[in-house]
């Protein structure tokens, strides 16, 4: 089984929430979450829901996105308010995250494959190596959806794509990514996305904590 890293295991957008609340006013707070959910969230292709966020790019992407969700803050003021943005967000795991993968531990093997760039930083910070075996980031013309993502992920696995189950909470990264590649795709639907014409092959669950029960009905 492998993972999607951000938004899937680790909560972007609580981190961010929760920092802005203890080191901005509410007014600068709301400013950002609202630009946050009209320039880094995707619509699919007919405009109805979310298929994709990029929330991470409202911390790796400050200098180009809080000047334009903050113009009513001066500049200097606003240099002070990102830095210590930066130095007091931690971006930690959803609470369902280590429980679940506790779970799964001793019943089939895990790993991880992000589009992150920053996933071996990752790994050392979050510990990852505690519960996955492989982390694997491709290649930027090879990002997720990209079919060569998930043939990576695999092949790190040292298993076919078809032995291979992917979780990850992306519509367009993760679920049609790894449902076309030929891997067994598992939707993580946090924020109830309303993705009505889902396609029956692609799994939904609301919580990481029913992958347990999800491996048992495939017979895993």
């Amino acid at each position: 089984m492998l993972f999607d890293l951000d938004d899937t295991l680790i909560d972007w957008w609580g981190s961010i929430s929760t920092c802005l609340g203890e080191v901005a006013g509410d007014d600068i707070g709301d400013a950002l979450l609202a630009h946050c959910r009209v320039q880094c969230w995707e619509l699919d292709p007919t405009g109805s829901h979310v298929w994709h966020r990029n929330t991470w790019a409202m911390c790796t992407r400050i200098e180009e996105h809080w000047p334009a969700a903050l113009p009513f803050v001066d500049p200097g003021e606003l240099e002070l308010l990102m830095k210590l943005f930066l130095d007091e967000l931690w971006v930690g795991f959803f609470p369902d995250t280590v429980p679940a993968l506790d779970g799964l531990l001793d019943r089939i093997r895990l790993g991880v494959l992000s589009n992150n760039s920053m996933l071996p930083d990752e790994v050392d910070r979050l510990r990852l190596h505690d519960w996955f075996e492989t982390a694997v980031h491709p290649p930027l013309e090879q990002h997720k959806p990209h079919h060569a993502a998930f043939e990576l992920g695999a092949r790190a696995m040292r298993l076919p794509l078809e032995r291979c189950v992917y979780v990850g909470d992306s519509i367009r990264a993760d679920a049609l990514g790894a449902h076309a590649a030929g891997m067994t795709a598992v939707w993580l639907d946090r924020w109830d996305d309303g993705w009505t014409d889902r396609p029956d092959e692609i799994y939904r669950i609301t919580s990481l904590a029913e992958l347990s029960g999800l491996l048992t009905d495939l017979g895993a």
